[in-house]
Order: structure tokens, then C-alpha cells, then sequence
């Protein structure tokens, strides 16, 4: 079992991130990897609640859009900082290409589903937020990956997201995909169910039970 992250730690670690003490966030995470805290605790216990808590503050109007712009900047640093210190020495041999969906400006979770990655031995490729279409077909294409992960939060987007994964089955009917974010709440997520090899994944708990299942080591 691994370490749990203390409650304290947790809010010491919030209240430097509104702060934007990247300093202060940085040795509270070095910190815990001294202390083989897994990735996962770190990213979903400090990176995910911090965030999710953060930005229920910003629709209170409890934290400036500065102040989550900061949050998000040190948090995506920190996200390199971890899955390069964990990074396996064991590299499994497979690629995972890692995007967001064209107009989907929200890169966060793209950037912990490809730093978890990475920490179990994949080589990853981050494209990140708003690429279009056809380079991602392109990338797939040229790249050849075992899974391709895209990232869509805005629900707005939820259209595109559907014409993507169409555009890369046409081409590539086996290609394994998975899809993050909230546009397809789970009310939504059967509208993936007429593809083949199609995994909607909410979480880095159901990413891990998915990479046992599909990819075991």
C-alpha cells in the first residue's frame, strides 16, 4: 500500500500554491518523493484536489483568474519534476501520443495522463491543448502509437471530440484511444461505445486499472 499524503501536508501545499510560493510547492513535493510517496498519491491527493479545490474557488469568485493561472503554471512544472524522478528504468516498449481535442485550451490532466505514463515505462509524445485535427492524424500516422490519449474538458467541444476519434478510426480502425476529461460526463460516455478499442477514463485510478487490463507489464 502506498503512502498516504498527510492532511496537513495537503494544506500547507494549498495555501503556498494561492500564494504562488513555487519555491515552498516544490520542496513540500521533494519532499515526498524522499519519502516514496507513489505518483499516483501525488498526483491525484496534492496535484488533482489542489486544483479541483482552487478552481471551485474561482467560481466563488474565492481566487482571481491570476491566481488559478499560477496554481496551473506551478503545477504543470511540478508535474515534470515528479514523472522525471519516477521515470521506470524499465521502458515497456510502447508509445503513448498524449493530446487535447482542437479548441480544448485545458492541458492538465493531458499532462498527468502522460507523466503516469511515463512513470510505468511508456515513451511518451505530448502534443497538448488546442492542436487540430489534422495534425493529430498526422502525428498518429507518422508516430504509429500503441494509445492515443485525448483531453477534453469543454463540453462545448464534445462534437469534436466524436469527429477526431471517427477521423483516426477511418484510418487506423484498431488504434486504441482513451479519453479524458469532463465534456463526456458519464451520463455521456456511451456515445463512445459504437467505437472498437475506445476507453472513456475518469480518473488516474481507473487509468491505472486500465493499463492492467490492456497493457499489463
Amino acid at each position: 500500500m502506498s503512502k498516504m499524503i498527510p492532511e496537513a501536508v495537503y494544506l500547507h501545499y494549498l495555501n503556498a500554491l494561492l500564494d504562488g510560493d513555487k519555491k515552498q510547492c516544490t520542496q513540500i513535493v521533494f519532499n515526498l518523493i524522499e519519502q516514496k510517496v507513489s505518483i499516483k498519491e501525488i498526483y491525484m491527493e496534492l496535484f488533482q484536489r489542489s486544483m479541483y479545490r482552487i478552481g471551485r474557488m474561482w467560481e466563488r469568485e474565492k481566487c482571481s483568474v491570476a491566481g488559478e493561472h499560477v496554481a496551473t503554471k506551478i503545477t504543470e512544472a511540478l508535474i515534470e519534476l515528479v514523472s522525471t524522478s519516477s521515470l521506470d528504468d524499465d521502458d515497456n516498449g510502447k508509445l503513448a501520443l498524449i493530446t487535447c481535442v482542437d479548441k480544448e485550451y485545458h492541458e492538465l490532466g493531458a499532462r498527468m495522463v502522460a507523466g503516469f505514463l511515463e512513470a510505468n515505462g511508456w515513451r511518451t509524445i505530448f502534443i497538448g491543448s488546442n492542436t487540430p485535427q489534422s495534425d493529430i492524424i498526422t502525428f498518429v500516422r507518422e508516430k504509429k502509437p500503441d494509445l492515443v490519449g485525448i483531453s477534453n474538458s469543454f463540453y462545448i467541444n464534445a462534437l469534436r471530440l466524436i469527429k477526431l476519434i471517427q477521423a483516426i478510426k477511418e484510418e487506423f480502425p484498431d488504434q486504441e484511444i482513451i479519453i479524458g476529461g469532463q465534456a463526456l460526463a458519464e451520463e455521456r460516455s456511451e456515445e463512445l461505445s459504437q467505437f472498437k478499442n475506445v476507453n472513456y477514463v475518469t480518473c488516474l485510478n481507473g487509468l491505472e486499472k486500465y493499463l492492467t487490463e490492456y497493457h499489463p507489464v
